[in-house]
This record gives structure tokens, C-alpha cells and sequence, in this order.
């Protein structure tokens, strides 16, 4: 029996509409003005979006709001911060503020009968390191990595912060982890010096999300990456963050990101829908305040992105640089070790085979 060497043209992936879950950072009465003077919440209902809402003050306004949002039927995640004052985010540095910022949020919350689909813990670094992370040269990192090993910090607020973390699943609430995508590369290389250089830390959440935001104040790059951090970060992650398309609002945690416009936001929804069902855009007040929901809910989810061959190249080869390094520091030393023992036994191979011909020749 002859078997015919033609096959059957192989269908395109098929890929379904994600969940999208919208960061907004607008506090109590932002978000009182903006349902009463848009179509917001019947767009939420009608596109099944979630929220991810800024928690910095609880305030009576936003027990308001997470009501209005509960009666919806919007799921909502708790998106925990701390004052502006006191930088906002978790850290290595800051782990007791997070600790007690997330039981009077739970004692908040349960006072008040609201509903949290889940809870948000957002790692970044320091914000008094921010600057001059954005100042630093190649001498300041090399500085900065050799001298993460001696982190003290770390071992404590790891433990801290899983602990915290089982507390939270206790509670009944699931833990999404908002993480730098470079992370990513800390953990391919089996080492924490990332973590310790720039005092963050890898958690054990249920979804672990990392922020592959395109927008960049980068001229030459025109302030977009062109989806290059998804293309190369996607299949690392449980959910991804994109964006950023931020709001007026005058303490936005992105205010120095330049927007996206609409089109490379629509082409980071289709590229993160390649690699995961659940994405995370930054933010809810930007995509009102442009017109963009119905955009994003008229997506067609099957077609192709496009996206810039060299800046993914770019991307690529600086993961290489970085996954380099980080095994270098990981077997550096005992990488040394073998190549002082390899040496030792070359050159007493060397003697042995000259001290064999001098005696054959004498």
C-alpha cells in the first residue's frame, strides 16, 4: 500500500478572546466622577472586563465604588500601595509596611462586606532608586551586581513575603504578583542577583504577571519597543502587563512612560494573547479618557501582529548579555576552580612526557 506523502495543510492557531483586567489608579471620588459621567460600567459588563483597583486610602468613597462594582458583577482585584509618600510599592526594603498595609485592607474589606476577586502586590524597586538606576553606567551596574550578594535583606523579606503570602490564601483571596520582566532572567539563570541588585523578589503567587510595557521614553526607539519585551518574555509568564496608556491623573505611576497609541496598544493585546489568557493593561482612566474600550472590544483576536524584527533581535541579544553574566557570577568561581585544576594537570603532563624523553635519550 503506498501512503501519499500530501498532508493536510496545517490550520492557523486558533486563538480566544483573553480576559483583560484593567489597572486604574484613580482614588475614591475619581472614580465616583468618572462612572457618573460615562458609559464605564455598562462597558465593563458588556466587554466582561475586571479592574484592578489602587488601594492607597479606604476611604469611604471607594467602599462606594467597590459596591457599585460587586452589584455589576465586575470582579475586582485588590491592588494594594502604600501612600505616594511612602513610595507606593513593595520591596525587599519595605516588607513590614506591606505586611500590615494588606491586614487593614483585609479588616477594611471585611468590615464592609466587599468582594475582591484577588489581591495585587506590586514589586518594584525603591522609588529613591529609580533615579539613579536611570543615571547609572556600565561601571555603576557592575558596581551595583557585585555587591548584591551581600544583600542582607533578602533572605528576611523573601520569607516575609511567602509567609504573607500564604496569609493572603488563608484569607481566601487568590495572589497576583506584578513583577519587572527581568525576573524572567534572574530565575533561567538559577540565581537571585537581580533580586538582590535592584531589592526585589520572586513570589509564589498564583499569577505571576509581568509588566511588558512598550512605552519607553526612548526617542530613537519612538517611545515604543514595538511589543519586543512580549515577544521575548511571553513564554515566561502566567499574565502579562502592557501598555501604558495613562490617565490625567496627576500621581499615575507611569507619568513618565509617554502613551501608546492606539494601534501599538492593539498590537501588544493581540501578541500577549499568543502567550496567555489573562492580560493586565495599564490603565482604565487612559482607555476611557481616549475612547479606547470599544476599540479593544472589537478586537479580532485571530489576526496577526506586527511587530519590529530588530528591536525583538535587540531585546534578544541583551537577554543573551544578561543570561551570561548572571551564569558567570552563579559558576564564576568554581568555573575558575576547575580551570586552576586543568591547568595543574596540563603542565605536570608536560613535565611527565619531558622527564619520558630525557630519559629515552639518555
Amino acid at each position: 500500500m503506498q501512503v501519499s506523502r500530501e498532508t493536510t495543510p496545517t490550520a492557523p492557531p486558533s486563538y480566544g478572546r483573553p480576559y483583560l483586567i484593567f489597572f486604574c489608579e484613580l482614588d475614591g471620588k475619581g472614580w465616583l466622577d468618572l462612572l457618573g459621567r460615562s458609559s464605564l460600567l455598562s462597558d465593563l459588563v458588556s466587554y466582561g472586563y475586571g479592574v484592578a483597583l489602587a488601594l492607597r486610602d479606604l476611604t469611604p468613597d471607594l467602599v462606594s465604588v467597590v459596591r457599585t462594582l460587586n452589584s455589576a458583577g465586575i470582579q475586582v482585584v485588590a491592588w494594594l500601595q502604600l501612600p505616594q509618600s511612602e513610595g507606593s510599592w513593595f520591596h525587599l526594603q519595605n516588607y513590614p509596611q506591606a505586611i500590615e498595609r494588606y491586614r487593614s485592607f483585609h479588616v477594611w474589606s471585611r468590615d464592609n462586606g466587599l468582594i475582591f476577586h484577588a489581591v495585587g502586590i506590586d514589586i518594584e524597586p525603591p522609588s529613591s532608586e529609580l533615579d539613579r538606576i536611570q543615571r547609572w553606567g556600565l561601571s555603576d551596574m557592575a558596581r551595583r551586581l557585585w555587591i548584591a550578594p551581600e544583600n542582607v535583606l533578602f533572605a528576611a523579606a523573601r520569607a516575609a513575603y511567602t509567609d504573607l503570602i500564604g496569609e493572603i490564601h488563608h484569607d481566601g483571596y487568590e495572589v497576583h504578583a506584578y513583577q519587572l520582566p527581568i525576573l524572567a532572567d534572574d530565575r533561567r539563570a538559577g540565581t537571585t542577583l537581580i533580586q538582590r541588585a535592584f531589592d526585589i523578589v520572586g513570589l509564589p503567587a498564583d499569577v505571576e504577571v509581568l509588566m511588558c510595557y512598550s512605552s519607553l521614553p526612548i526617542d530613537a526607539l519612538r517611545n515604543d519597543i514595538g511589543g519586543a519585551l512580549i515577544a521575548s518574555y511571553g513564554s515566561s509568564a502566567d499574565s502579562i502587563g502592557v501598555g501604558a496608556i495613562s490617565g490625567s491623573v496627576a500621581d499615575s505611576s507611569a507619568d513618565d512612560l509617554p502613551p501608546l497609541s492606539g494601534d501599538a496598544l492593539e498590537r501588544d493585546l493581540l501578541l500577549a494573547a499568543r502567550y496567555t489568557d489573562v492580560i493586565y493593561v495599564f490603565s482604565l482612566e487612559g482607555c476611557v479618557e481616549r475612547g479606547l474600550l470599544p476599540r479593544i472590544g472589537q478586537i479580532n483576536w485571530e489576526a496577526e501582529p506586527v511587530t519590529s524584527r530588530w528591536k525583538r533581535l535587540s531585546v534578544g541579544a541583551i537577554r543573551a548579555l544578561i543570561l551570561v553574566t548572571l551564569l558567570i557570577s552563579r559558576f564564576g568561581g568554581g568555573l575558575v576552580a576547575w580551570l586552576g585544576w586543568g591547568l595543574f594537570v596540563i603542565m605536570l603532563a608536560r613535565k611527565a612526557r619531558i622527564a619520558l624523553r630525557h630519559r629515552r635519550t639518555s
